[in-house]
This record gives C-alpha cells, sequence and structure tokens, in this order.
C-alpha cells in the first residue's frame, strides 16, 4: 500500500476503494493485531474543523488510515501536487465490504445515530450480505458520557467497531476509549447509518460523481447546514489555496 500523503497538515492515504476494501478487511480478520486500528475520513467540513481543534488535529494525524471521503479533497489533493485517486466514500461501497465481511467471518457492530436508526441500517445491510455477523446495534444519544455503549461494545467483541456520532465527536470519543472495545478495527463512518436506516435521503449517483452531494444535502436541510456548506466551502477554497501558494 502507498503512503500517506500530507494535505494541510493531515495525512491521508492515496487508496482506491478496492484498495481500502482489501486492507480492512485483512486487518478486521487480522486474530494476531496487538492493538486495534484506528480509521477515519477527511472531507472540506472535516478538514476545516480539523484546522480549529487541535485534539481532533492530533487523533487524525494519530490514526492508522484517514481517507479522503469528499470529492473536494481529491480536486484539491491534485491542486496541491499529492493527489489521491479518488473519492473513498463509506456509503458507496459498504455493501460490498459487508459482502466481503460475510465471507470472512468478520463481525460488526454499529453505534451511532437517533435510537432505531443502526438497527435498521443492521437489516437493511444483513438483507444485502446474507451471512453477515452483526453483533449489535445501539443509538448514539446519551447521558453518562458512553460509558454503557462502550461496556455493550466491549462485552459483544465486534471485529469492526462503526461509529456514526459526527465530526468530531465520533473521533474523539471513539480514540478516548479505544482500549475497552476488544475490536480489532475501530472505523468513525459519520451519517452513513442514517443513509441505510431510512433517515437521510442520499442525492443520486450522478450528483455524488459531480461533487455536489454537499448541495444536495444543503437544499434538503438548508437552516442546519449553511453555514457548513456555504461558509465553510469557502474557507476550505481559501486554505486550499493558501497552501498551494506556499507549496
Amino acid at each position: 500500500m502507498r503512503e500517506p500523503v500530507d494535505f494541510l497538515g493531515i495525512p491521508i492515504v492515496p487508496w482506491t476503494t478496492d484498495e481500502f476494501e482489501m486492507w480492512i478487511t485483512d486487518r478486521a480478520s487480522d486474530t494476531k493485531g496487538q492493538r486495534p486500528v484506528f480509521v477515519t475520513y477527511l472531507n472540506a467540513w472535516c478538514s476545516n474543523v480539523a484546522a480549529r481543534d487541535p485534539e481532533y488535529a492530533d487523533i487524525l494525524r494519530a490514526a492508522d488510515a484517514v481517507y479522503a471521503d469528499g470529492q473536494a479533497v481529491v480536486w484539491a489533493s491534485a491542486l496541491l501536487r499529492r493527489p489521491v485517486p479518488e473519492r473513498v466514500n463509506a456509503a458507496d461501497f459498504i455493501v460490498d465490504l459487508c459482502q466481503r465481511f460475510a465471507r470472512a467471518g468478520v463481525s460488526i457492530y454499529l453505534l451511532g445515530s437517533q435510537d432505531g436508526v443502526a438497527a435498521r441500517a443492521a437489516e437493511a445491510l444483513t438483507r444485502q450480505a446474507p451471512g453477515l455477523r452483526v453483533v449489535g446495534a445501539a443509538g448514539g444519544y446519551w447521558s453518562d458520557n458512553g460509558s454503557a455503549a462502550a461496556a455493550a461494545v466491549a462485552a459483544a467483541r465486534p471485529d469492526v467497531l462503526l461509529v456514526g456520532l459526527g465530526v468530531p465527536m465520533q473521533e474523539k470519543w471513539a480514540w478516548s476509549r479505544r482500549p475497552e472495545f476488544h475490536a480489532r478495527v475501530i472505523w468513525c463512518v459519520g451519517a452513513m447509518f442514517e443513509y441505510f436506516g431510512g433517515a437521510r435521503a442520499r442525492a443520486p449517483r450522478w450528483v455524488r460523481r459531480a461533487g455536489l452531494e454537499w448541495l444536495f444535502r444543503l437544499i434538503l436541510e438548508p437552516r442546519r447546514l449553511w453555514r457548513r456548506y456555504l461558509v465553510g466551502n469557502a474557507v476550505f477554497v481559501w486554505r486550499v489555496l493558501c497552501g498551494w501558494l506556499a507549496g
């Protein structure tokens, strides 16, 4: 596998989707691993958050793999002369990956989103990946700092823990508790459960390929997302241009 490349201070892996799937399946199947691997993603919004949140940025730098989830990151990486080959978005390939997990006997636990969403996502994935071992699915809203949720994960002992709590909460929570889980892979997946659990509409494939999924989401939720995308995208472009001029 190719070594990570620097993207505005964050190392991201220059892998294709297929390479990522093979890597994560290998790690999830590795019975000799001494510690869990920590996996998360980077898009324009994540990059902006990392620029102002040192704790989150440090976690990204310490992670075993950070992949380019946003098309803007792919385009910007080429401008910065450290290109990554393509967008690697979990919602696009999770069914195929779960089919790999099923063949390899890998178990998963889904943690995050509102009550019931992770469970519905698990049902959808098992329908499309027969034989997939789901050892737990739980919501991500709690009042005890997630202690009970962490204990439930530890008791289930999944090979792969998928955490969907949103950036940067998911990374901070999962990173701080990673020794407790007894999982081989801890993977932060953002809003993925909501797409498969029926809580959020997904942009059409052509919209995603055009790099306009952010616009689709903005149209659906303008009051919640206008600052993230209208202000955030401008900030991201400015940061990339500064990186290009400095580079």
